[in-house]
C-alpha cells in the first residue's frame, strides 16, 4: 500500500475546522483509517450533547477514506510494537498501538498530533 493513515486526532482537528490540514485531504484515494479511529470517533459521539449529527458528520467523512480492518498481519505486528514499547519503557495508549500496527503492516505513513508514536521503531510518522 501507498499512502496516509490518519489518527483520530486529525481528523477530530479537520472537522472542527483547523485549515492547516485541508491540503492533506486534498487526495482521499491515498488516505485510510483504521476500525480503532472509526471506535474512538462513535465513542466520542456517544458522550458528545450532538451525538446523532457527530455519529453521522463522523461517518461521512471516514467514507470517503478506505477503512482497514484488522488482519493476522496487523495482529502480528501489534505484538511487535508493544513488546518494543514495553522493552524501551515508552507505554502508549492500547489504542494507538493498534493504528501503528496498522501503519506497519500496511506500509503507511502515520499521520498524528502524538509525538508518543515517534518512539516507534519501523513506521513513518508525519506530526500534524
Amino acid at each position: 500500500m501507498n499512502g496516509k493513515i490518519v489518527d483520530t486526532n486529525v481528523i477530530i482537528r479537520v472537522l472542527k475546522g483547523v485549515s492547516e490540514l485541508f491540503p492533506l485531504f486534498d487526495e482521499m484515494e491515498n488516505l485510510y483509517v483504521s476500525w480503532i479511529s472509526l471506535g474512538e470517533l462513535m465513542y466520542g459521539a456517544e458522550l458528545s450533547s450532538k451525538k446523532d449529527f457527530n455519529k453521522a458528520h463522523y461517518k461521512a467523512f471516514c467514507d470517503q477514506m478506505q477503512v482497514i480492518d484488522s488482519d493476522k498481519e496487523i495482529s502480528d505486528c501489534y505484538a511487535i510494537v508493544k513488546s518494543q514499547l514495553k522493552r524501551d519503557g515508552h507505554p502508549i495508549p492500547e489504542n494507538d498501538i493498534w493504528i501503528a500496527a496498522t501503519a506497519m503492516a500496511r506500509n503507511l505513513t502515520l499521520v498524528t498530533a502524538d509525538k508518543h508514536f515517534e518512539f516507534i521503531k519501523g513506521i513513518s510518522v508525519e506530526i500534524a
